[in-house]
Parts: C-alpha cells; structure tokens; sequence
C-alpha cells in the first residue's frame, strides 16, 4: 500500500518517527510512503514491515529498483548491504515507527482538517463508503482504501491526509482486545460512527460485552471541545452503554426508538427507499438507496448525520446517497443466466448473516429463493449455538433451498431443520466446489441466491463457477 504524504525531508520523516538516519541527506525529500513494494515510484520511502512470514528487509533491492528514495528499517545488518542511492533510517520496529509517523504526522494538521472514525460489528465499510459519497458533496475527502482497516492500513489512511484535506475517514477494525485503542490512538478522531454491537470476534473478545467494550473505544478519546460528536444507533441494545463512554454530543439515528435522525416509510422493491426525518426540524427527503437489504437504511442513517452536523442540505445527502459505489462482495448483485445472485461474502458474523436473511426475506424474486451459507469464523464457545440460530432464521425466511458450506455450517442446517424447514430442501456440504455442485442441480431461471460466509470460505466461487 502507497499513501501520499505532505512532502517532507528526511530529517523531519526521522524526527517524526523516532528514528536515526543511518545513510542520506537530511535534506533529501519524499512525498510519498509506501509498505508494499509492488506499488512505489520514484522518490518514495519504502517502510520495511517485517511478520511472522514476511521480512520487508528482503525487497529493498527491489525498492530500489522501483526508485525508492529512502527506507525505514529494523535490521542495519541486511540493509546496508542495500544500493547505495537508498538513504536508511534505522529504528528498532519498522510497525512501531508506522504508528509513530502517523501519529505524529495526524498532529500536523490543520485543525480544519477533522478526521472521522468509524468501528462496529458489521457495516463499516458500506458505511464508510457511504459517509465519503455524502461528504464528498461539498468537502475534499480522504477514506480508507478499501477495507484496509487494521494496524497497518489505518496509519497509512492517515499518511494520505494533506492541508487541503476537509474530512478524513478512516475505517477501524479489531479482532482482540486493545487493537481498537491503538489505532484510536493513531487516528485521534473528532467525529466517531459506531455502526452496531454483535457477535463478532468473540473467539477473542470473549461475548458481545467484550465487543460493545472493543468497538466503542474511539467514543473516549472524542475532545470535549463543543465541535466533535458521535454518531451511535438508537435501536442498538448497547446503545446506552455507548453514549455514556463519551462527554461529546450524541446524534442518534433509528428506525424503531426515538432518534435525532429517523427512517420510515420503508418500501423495499429491489432496491431500498425510505423517508429521512429530522426531529424537531420537521425536514426530511426521500431516499432511495441502489443496493438491497433493510440494514443499510442504518449505514446510511448514520452517513446522513455526519452530513447534516456539517451543515450539508438534505438534497445534497440525498445525492450523496444515491449515487455511492458499493464495496464489492457486500449485497453485490450478478446476474448470470437468468439467475440473480447476490454476493455479500466478504465475510460473515451472526449480525451481517442475520441481516443478510432479511434481505432475503424482504426483497422481491421472480422465482424461489436459494441461501448458500458458510462458516462464521472467530466465534469461539458461541460458534455451535451462533449457526443453530442462524440455521433456525433461514428456515422462516421464505427459502426455497439452503445449502451450507463448510464444518461449522452444518450446525446451520441441523437448525434449519429443527424449525421446521424439509430436511429434503436443506443440502450441507463443506465446501465452495460441493456447493457449486449442488446448486447446480437446485437452480433455474428466475431464482435469487444469497451468497453469504466467512472470507476464508470463498463462496464468491460460486458465482463465478455459474459465470464461466
């Protein structure tokens, strides 16, 4: 990953991330900072990440060559022996040194330039997407690329903010205790968005308390200056628990409880329309989102309100929403042979699998109804019950078919089956080829197909199968 940066000389790029400069003039400059080789140009600084099956050391012949400018190292044995036109700046962890340059680099900006922080169970990434359509209206944007939202593509979003920038927004994801603070610590957010509290990552944050506790970590480090704010959802049962981590305001958006910014109105034909209110401002605008599933009425809620706490006009929201591109693999919708599948199997944990049924359930089709289901991965002790529940979902979700993919799956159709679905209509088999297999005997003209699993799953295979 290449993120551009306020140009600076390489004295300053040691100074801002604590380290010595081993071989090059200080007054030497780069733009621009990069962790993958593949993708420098000239003048770049290549940062040498090292992992448990990677060592960044290894390619700095291949920065150079690139034109790399300068590198940041953890190993002076191996890097000197790099070209000679590399400068080197030698620090004792080259991720640690990431997380000090962008730390210090966030504390450049301007104060205009407001960086916007989003965490949650599930939906982080449309809404992401989302938040960067409407604020893009009227503001210069930045945004996490992607889903690049761990320790080493956040600190990176945040090397990509320069003086012209109005809004950065940057996606934070965490799977164990304590990442959440680090990258908060990194971004130091003014705006933070939780999308939702749920069963994810469990296997090491231990129940849904341990992930309320994980994902609402930005909501302390809020200033208490009267400008920053956060965003939660009304209709979350943590809800509560949330807004009292934080003394800054809170915008609440809703469907069901009483929110500050609500949707209702709802008409779900393929894609999603809803009416947008403002409480006590008797405003509101319809909306009508080109993608599927009643859930993204929550991600867009919460885009909306970032909107209008920066004075947007609810038409340019409205434009905003209308015209976001989607993230591929989250409610994608193919349509191969006469068949409409809809690939939302980036990844899967009980809140997105859930809402993923309900789109089902909710959206029109042509023909019948056909779920594929796979793992969900990193639940721990709550993995067996976690699929029992989702298995009992699908079965009252109007399918006409399941298939589940995958050890953990089965547990899906074994609940499918004990709420009342045909045993006969209910296909386990573990993995994306069987699944191929088996679809292919189900499906005809006309039908809609979920696609729905854990990454590691791949379930997009299936599609792609239909398509070759």
């Amino acid at each position: 990953m290449e993120h551009e940066v306020e140009t600076m000389r390489l004295e300053q790029l040691a100074h801002l991330c604590e380290a010595k400069l081993l071989r090059g003039n200080p007054d030497g400059t780069i733009a621009r900072i990069s962790t993958d080789t593949r993708t420098l140009t000239r003048g770049d600084c290549f940062i040498a990440l090292r992992g448990p099956h990677f060592d960044g050391h290894q390619f700095l012949g291949d920065a150079a060559q690139r034109g790399a400018s300068a590198a940041v190292v953890s190993n002076p044995t191996s890097a000197i022996n790099s070209p000679g036109a590399l400068a080197l700046l030698e620090v004792p962890d080259t991720l640690t040194a990431l997380h000090k340059l962008a730390t210090n680099y966030r504390r450049l900006m301007p104060p205009a330039t407001r960086v916007i922080a989003i965490s949650g169970a599930s939906g982080k990434t449309t809404t992401k997407e989302m938040l960067a359509a409407v604020l893009g209206q009227r503001f210069h944007v930045v945004k996490t690329p992607a889903n690049n939202n761990n320790h080493i593509g956040a600190p990176l979003t945040v090397l990509a903010l320069d003086r012209f920038t109005d809004f950065g927004v940057i996606e934070l994801g965490s799977n164990h205790p304590g990442e959440m603070r680090l990258l908060t610590e990194v971004v130091q957010p003014d705006v933070c968005v939780v999308t939702n509290i749920g069963l994810a990552h469990v296997e090491f944050l231990g129940d849904e308390a341990g992930v309320a506790r994980e994902e609402g970590t930005p909501l302390e480090y809020l200033p208490r200056d009267g400008d920053s704010y956060a965003v939660l959802n009304a209709d979350d049962r943590w809800f509560n628990e949330l807004r009292a981590r934080t003394r800054a305001t809170i915008v609440s958006v809703g469907i069901h409880n009483f929110a500050d910014i609500r949707a209702s109105d709802i008409q779900i034909n393929g894609d999603v329309k809803f009416r947008l209110n403002i409480a006590r401002k008797r405003e509101d605008v319809i909306i009508r989102l080109k993608t599927l599933g009643r859930h993204q009425i929550y991600n867009a809620l919460q885009a909306a309100a970032v909107g209008y706490m920066q004075g947007m006009e609810l038409d340019e929201i409205r434009e905003g929403l209308e015209n976001v591109e989607y993230p591929r693999m989250r409610m994608e919708l193919k349509l191969v042979g006469g068949i409409r599948f809809v690939n939302d199997c980036y990844n899967a944990n009980p809140p997105s699998m859930k809402a993923a049924l309900e789109m089902m359930r909710d959206t029109p089709c042509a023909g019948r109804k056909i779920a594929v289901l796979g793992d969900m991965l990193e639940l721990g002790a709550h993995t067996r019950q976690a699929h029992l529940d989702i298995g009992a979902m699908a079965a009252n979700c109007g399918l006409s078919a399941l298939v589940t993919v995958g050890q953990a799956a089965k547990w899906i159709a074994e609940g499918a089956v004990d709420a009342g679905m045909d045993a006969h209509r209910v296909v386990p088999v573990l993995g994306a080829t069987e699944a191929v297999e088996a679809l292919q005997a189900l499906v005809k003209e006309g039908d809609t197909v979920l696609l729905k699993g854990s990454r590691r799953i791949g379930l997009e295979k299936v599609s792609e199968a239909f398509a070759a």
